[in-house]
């Protein structure tokens, strides 16, 4: 048997096209704000969530209780 340049294993990624790169110049003149400051809620939004899930807790029990009896 003699082995051949295809048999070979080479050092190189199997992808080529998915080399990882790691960006090294980062702009330093732009500041931006932090998260908190560009959050918006407005009043009240959101409360009623736990009752629609409390309720549809509710539902998804008893049709357990009743496919299961």
């Amino acid at each position: 048997m003699t082995d051949t340049q295809a048999d070979k294993p080479s050092d190189g990624p199997l992808n080529p096209a998915l080399k990882s790169r790691t960006e090294t110049v980062y702009d330093t003149r732009n500041v931006t704000p932090a998260p908190f400051d560009t959050a918006s809620a407005n009043e009240g939004e959101g409360e009623r969530w736990p009752v629609v899930w409390l309720v549809v807790t509710v539902v998804c029990v008893a049709l357990a209780v009743y496919f299961l009896v």
